[in-house]
């Protein structure tokens, strides 16, 4: 029984990695080996492509950004209709000396149809946050390409885990098959011997009550293959309600794991890509700290304005040239030089030098983490290939003991007990071994992401 429960503890805690979300479309086939299911990966995954757009996005803000510095050109018009042009009154002696006192003529202030129109050119000469700011978004365009590199690694490292997840699980199936066929052999000959008075009933229960435990884990464990392969289908994009082939198996795997022990790893820092991310981030904050810094240096800008009208009290008069009114030309010159800020520009500054130096210490941190965390990678992979290696001479080692147990029993100089025991015993190799293979898998993924092979 305790075989058993390893088994299932093994099949549960066996690492599925976070799905990716499914794509609805068809696919173009339903084989895949395992470069294979990480290329369909990369092509189909939603996160890889929303890292994409994120570039799109970041080439349009440099974009954006650079068009603050060119000159600008606005133009306007305006048209109104006076219905009821304004009067006033004013004493007709104004106009007629000889007029009576106290009149007054009715003097209209305004013409109905006024057409106003011109146009405004303005350009930014100097501004020292605008070039840093444009130095920046560069550099965000360089954190959004780092960024899409991260996600193809996390999608492949997902994909790996996954497809190995399967392969695992179709070893522990193939496993749990050959001894419940075993079994049944054993059942039905110590079933003879029963019937022969050789043996008694109990023998023959308890090699019963084993086969049937493992069915139950046998069953679980199809349940959690289906499942397995559909979270696979998930993270490669994958429609999940189509039929899908993994054409690697583990032999083919663990092959080529175990042949590349021999070369020596060479661990490259400025290749890792979460030490490129942390540098990408360095360079923005010092943009940031120039940018603070250059709110001292005066703003220059420049604009030219020209305005025109034309006014009639007949709509048609507006094009007559007689009725143009010039409304002015005017060229500007415009310089901003910041005095006193209230002592709150200096404390961005230093707070921005702050955060500098915060990234500075991380840098050494990660640099540091980063020469452990290999080193450690290097060294669980290798223990965990020498691992494998004994738990596999290991199930031979109980196949052979088991094999043996049957042949005695065969032969009427051995118990059911032994036989058992020899069952339970070729279990538990087998599910040492399994778990080394899914140590070693694990260890070698973790030393490849070191090694930066994704």
């Amino acid at each position: 029984m305790k075989s058993i429960i390893k088994f299932l503890f093994l099949l549960l805690a066996t690492p599925l990695a976070t799905p990716l979300e499914a794509q609805n479309n068809s696919q173009a086939g339903t084989s895949f080996n395992l470069q294979q299911a990480i290329d369909y990966a990369i092509k189909n995954g939603y996160s890889v492509k929303n890292a994409a757009t994120d570039i799109e996005i970041a080439n349009k803000k440099v974009q954006e950004t650079r068009g603050i510095g060119i000159p600008q050109l606005r133009a306007e018009a305006g048209y109104q209709n006076f219905l009821e042009v304004p009067v006033s009154l004013i004493p007709a002696t104004a106009f007629a000396p000889q007029a009576p006192e106290g009149t007054y003529l009715r003097v209209p202030f305004g013409i109905q149809h006024n057409l106003n129109y011109g146009y405004t050119a303005s350009w930014l000469a100097f501004s020292g946050e605008y070039f840093v700011g444009l130095q920046a978004t560069r550099t965000y365009l360089e954190i959004s390409k780092s960024a899409l590199r991260k996600t193809e690694i996390q999608v492949k490292e997902s994909v790996i885990n996954a497809y190995y997840t399967n392969l695992i699980l179709a070893e522990n199936k193939r496993i749990l098959s050959e001894n419940i066929n075993n079994l049944q052999a054993s059942i039905k000959q110590t079933s003879a011997f029963n019937e022969e008075g050789f043996v008694e009933a109990l023998d023959v229960d308890r090699l019963k009550l084993l086969e049937s435990n493992l069915k139950n884990t046998l069953n679980t464990l199809e349940q959690q293959k289906s499942l397995a392969e559909k979270l696979l289908k998930f993270q490669m994009g994958y429609d999940v309600n189509l039929p899908i082939t993994l054409t690697e198996t583990l032999e083919t795997v663990l092959a080529v794991v175990t042949a590349e022990t021999s070369a020596e790893p060479k661990f490259d820092l400025n290749s890792n890509i979460d030490f490129q991310m942390l540098n990408n981030s360095y360079k923005f904050q010092q943009l940031n700290y120039k940018r603070l810094k250059a709110n001292y240096l005066p703003t220059v800008s420049t604009f030219y304005s020209w305005k025109e009208s034309r006014l009639n009290n007949d709509f048609s008069g507006l094009t007559d040239p007689n009725f143009r009114v010039p409304g002015g030309t005017v060229f500007g010159l415009n310089v901003s030089l910041p005095i006193f800020q209230g002592f709150s520009q200096r404390a961005r500054v230093q707070q921005a030098r702050l955060d500098l130096n915060k990234l500075e210490v991380q840098k050494q941190q990660q640099e540091q983490g980063y020469m452990l965390q290999s080193a450690q990678s290097l060294t669980d992979f290798t223990t965990s290939v020498n691992n494998f290696k004994q738990t596999k001479e290991s199930v031979q080692l109980a196949e052979r003991i088991r094999s043996q147990s049957d042949t005695k029993y065969k032969e009427g100089v051995g118990s059911s007990i032994e036989v058992i025991q020899a069952q339970n015993e070729l279990l538990n190799a087998q599910s040492n071994y399994i778990n080394a293979v899914m140590q070693m898998l694990n260890a070698r993924l973790s030393l490849d992401i070191q090694l930066n092979k994704f």
